[in-house]
């Protein structure tokens, strides 16, 4: 395994700014704690998840742990404004991104917040024993307390496979020894555990590797360091595409794939992501349909497929603009 000079992994090393807006009331539960990370573009977004999980939430004091590698006055005035509302506790990172600078980018427009969620045992450590992380494209529609009551002796890490098809496909394409590959978007860590198994230093052993290796980033390094060995949760956990294959169990819908619910109201979780959004201090996202840019051409594409079978000619519409759009996009 790689080696690190002594203190890389300090926390002077990784934090270089931190705010906490503590508006916690007195409860005699212990709290909660729940982590994202983002970058300041995806504050309005993580502000609707956010609320996801206090309105489904409301009997327990919960304190949010936002990593960033940046962000403005007014998402910090937000954020503020999140915490005193809703009585909660909020704290912002910026995260000093040069102790991730080796790690790979596999898409231009991708960030390296993502490596984020790989040191937050680090920082939470002394605060906490069990955090839940959560992607800024979930919505929570239930109750959290199994995840915190979950007995993961012996395990550093739960998520849900991902489908069977595709955990095959990248499992096979990293060469992972158990066949399994999990999704990174929820987690829930034990950190004691994590701790003892060493994983972020494993993690940052894959620093340096040619991005020709891996399919996406922290998920692909995280399934490398656990290679199966973490704890696998049931489907409900992480209901992909947005909860289309939902059958009423779903406790957090995740937008995984390019269709967004702040794009377009398409499919039945859409419109109740954005009544979180309305709720947030954010700005409220009012339009239903794609939007109309060439970068969002692919949005026709699934809108058509989708209201072909109600409506043909919302089908003609919608595959028209994916064709002129595509045809801007492309030249």
């Amino acid at each position: 395994m790689k080696t690190f000079e002594s203190g890389f992994f300090a926390l002077e090393n990784f934090i270089a700014k931190k705010e906490d807006f503590n508006f916690l009331q007195d409860s005699e539960s212990t709290p909660w704690h729940i982590t994202y990370n983002v970058n300041d573009p995806f504050f309005t977004i993580m502000g609707a998840s956010i609320v996801s999980v206090l309105e489904n939430n409301q009997d327990h004091p919960l304190v949010f742990h936002l990593f960033t590698d940046g962000y403005s006055q007014e998402n910090r005035d937000k954020v503020r404004q999140l915490a005193e509302k809703w009585h909660c506790r909020c704290i912002l990172y910026e995260l000093n991104m040069a102790p991730f600078e080796d790690f790979h980018v596999k898409v231009a427009r991708f960030s390296r917040i993502t490596y984020g969620r790989i040191y937050m045992p680090k920082v939470l450590k002394d605060m906490t024993d069990r955090y839940v992380y959560l992607d800024a494209d979930t919505m929570v529609i239930a109750s959290l307390a199994p995840l915190f009551s979950l007995d993961m002796t012996g395990y550093a890490m739960g998520a849900v496979s991902e489908r069977p098809k595709d955990a095959a496909y990248r499992g096979e394409y990293l060469k992972l020894k158990n066949g399994k590959y999990f999704n990174d978007g929820i987690m829930v860590v034990n950190i004691p555990e994590w701790e003892k198994q060493g994983i972020t230093e494993k993690a940052f052993s894959f620093q340096k590797e040619p991005r020709e290796r891996f399919l996406g980033q922290s998920q692909d390094v995280l399934n490398l360091t656990f290679d199966g060995t973490n704890l696998f949760l049931p489907s409900e956990y992480n209901e992909f595409g947005g909860g289309q294959d939902d059958e009423g169990k779903g406790v957090i819908i995740h937008w995984t794939g390019r269709r967004k619910p702040w794009q377009m109201v398409l499919l039945p979780f859409d419109p109740q992501w954005r009544t979180y959004n309305a709720l947030s201090p954010w700005e409220t996202i009012t339009n239903t349909l794609p939007i109309k840019k060439p970068e969002n051409y692919h949005d026709f594409k699934q809108w058509a497929k989708y209201r072909k079978k109600d409506s043909f000619m919302e089908y003609i519409w919608g595959m028209f603009w994916y064709a002129w759009l595509r045809l801007r996009y492309k030249l």
